[in-house]
């Protein structure tokens, strides 16, 4: 069966990890601080209007224009009835209108996966109906952006925040070129400091070029080493087989953790060379003790904000409150709770998945997720019980490596849903996960078959040293805030040597330039 679309293979020249991508940066830096401050946010402006016409198809910006106008349009209405110049309820439409046509723009062009899923079932039941033909570009960060503008036109019809007056200075938030990639999802009010006058502070220079070094270490160091092996595997299954699909399975989780963290170093710290900051999306993921603190910790902008304008929604709406009270008649007071907690968390974990864009997203995020904070939730009495009755410290170091590696398991095995290209993909590889557990013939680790991925020992020990790095930064992360405020106490041969040493490793063991086409981001295509 057809695809419903197809984007455009565009040769896109310019992303974060791109030498155009810090030319641009370092003339916007200069020009913003050479400008007048009034003018500081309009250079802002014009660099995310160029970093989109060479990230992106360039008349997609349309579709960001057009989100721009819905929510900045909205926004009035609902100041007009603030001030009683409109009549009473006249703002709910035109919010409710601008959400709709903000998701329905997003659905047409980044859900092509959910609907074209519905048309494939029309089509066995009624073959004459088929999927439609047709070719469009979606718009660069489509997902990030459209998050953000609806997070903003339910905060101001909430009374969080006023309305935008200007609606430039609405299109910046929604367009600024740092987020457009991956992320963080922020909101207005997080955001406020693209407006102000800013100076030029040295800390934020020091600061700010660490944070892109370090990031581009973990991208085209680490990750991209590991999506050697791990695409390999999953490529040959004939040849990799035993233990190495399981290995594949255990190592994506880094993979993609040190490729999107790592692009979401790079743009908060590009945002501190302009004095801006904007909100944190990792906090040492893998260092969760429970599946809710782990989603705590990854992409947490994501989850913020799923529970602020869906979550939180539903749990306060009068047929939730009234479930809640049926609830309490009927049954003990932990189920009483647990019924509207699970309802709610069923629909936030559905949108999670869904703004990802495909079915098996639905299935490996949604689906999964939301089963295993049910069941966790459900078994918890029983778990205090065996924990109480087999004496275990709950403090001590092995219990919580145990409770980190079982997270890190569940967040690897939903991860088989994300790697695959489709459901039935997904299906595969766990039969042939099941199949291999009767032969994992570990005895192959040690025989060389590791070298037919493509990587050298260099790269291997490259990989085993770069996690060393990450574990010890995530570390030094728990203890001081940030490994750089650490590092930036120590004397100064110590602290420079430690941020040439990693520029180093970059420059000599990054895999990038002609013929690299690696440095799109996983996170990059929502």
């Amino acid at each position: 069966m057809d695809r419903i679309y197809q984007l455009h293979a565009e040769d896109k020249s310019m992303t974060v990890t791109s030498f155009s991508f810090f030319l641009l940066l370092l003339a916007g830096v200069i020009l913003y601080y050479i400008s007048p401050k009034k003018v500081q946010w309009i250079i802002l402006l014009c660099v995310s209007l160029i970093f989109y016409f060479f990230a992106a198809t360039p008349y997609t910006i349309i579709y960001l224009v057009l989100s721009t106008l819905l929510v900045y349009i909205a926004g009035l209405i609902v100041d007009c009835e603030i001030n009683e110049k409109c009549r009473k309820g006249t703002a709910f439409g035109f919010v409710a209108a601008s959400i709709f046509f903000n998701i329905m723009i997003w659905f047409v062009l980044k859900g092509t996966a959910l609907w074209g899923w519905a048309f494939q079932i029309f089509h066995r039941v009624i073959p004459a109906i088929d999927m439609p033909k047709f070719q469009l570009a979606a718009a660069l960060g489509m997902g990030y952006y459209t998050a953000q503008a609806i997070g903003y036109i339910m905060d101001v019809y909430w009374g969080v925040n006023k309305p935008e007056k200007n609606p430039l200075k609405l299109f910046l938030f929604l367009s600024f070129f740092l987020q457009l990639t991956v992320g963080p999802i922020s909101k207005y009010s997080q955001l406020q400091c693209l407006y102000e006058k800013h100076m030029f502070l040295y800390k934020n220079l020091c600061f700010g070029t660490q944070r892109i070094v370090w990031g581009l270490f973990k991208k085209l160091v680490v990750s991209e080493r590991i999506a050697v092996i791990v695409n390999a595997v999953w490529a040959d299954t004939e040849v990799f087989f035993g233990i190495w699909p399981w290995i594949a399975v255990f190592l994506y989780p880094i993979e993609i953790y040190a490729d999107f963290s790592g692009c979401v170093d790079i743009v908060l710290g590009s945002a501190e060379l302009f004095d801006i900051t904007m909100p944190e999306n990792f906090n040492n993921p893998f260092f969760s003790r429970t599946n809710q603190e782990f989603w705590q910790r990854w992409h947490i902008t994501l989850g913020v904000w799923a529970k602020d304008y869906v979550y939180y929604p539903i749990l306060k709406s009068k047929p939730m409150i009234r479930v809640g009270k049926w609830s309490k008649k009927h049954f003990s007071k932990r189920i009483a709770k647990f019924i509207p907690w699970s309802v709610g968390m069923g629909a936030l974990w559905f949108v999670m998945g869904a703004w990802h864009g495909s079915l098996r997203h639905i299935i490996g995020v949604s689906a999964w997720y939301w089963i295993i904070l049910v069941m966790s939730e459900l078994l918890l009495p029983v778990i205090d019980w065996l924990v109480e009755k087999l004496q275990i410290d709950r403090n001590v170091f092995s219990w919580k490596l145990l409770q980190c590696c079982r997270t890190y398991a569940i967040f690897s095995i939903g991860c088989v849903f994300f790697v695959s290209s489709g459901v039935h993909n997904a299906i595969d590889r766990f039969k042939l996960l099941f199949h291999a557990l009767g032969n994992l013939n570990v005895w192959t680790l040690f025989d060389e078959t590791i070298l037919n991925t493509g990587v050298t020992w260099m790269d291997i020990n490259i990989i085993i040293i770069g996690i060393i790095m990450m574990l010890i930064v995530a570390r030094l992360r728990e203890n001081h805030t940030y490994a750089r405020c650490w590092i930036a106490k120590q004397i100064l041969p110590f602290r420079w040597g430690i941020w040439f040493v990693l520029l180093g490793i970059v420059l000599i063991y990054g895999y990038y330039g002609p013929g690299y086409d690696a440095s799109q981001f996983i996170y990059q295509g929502f």
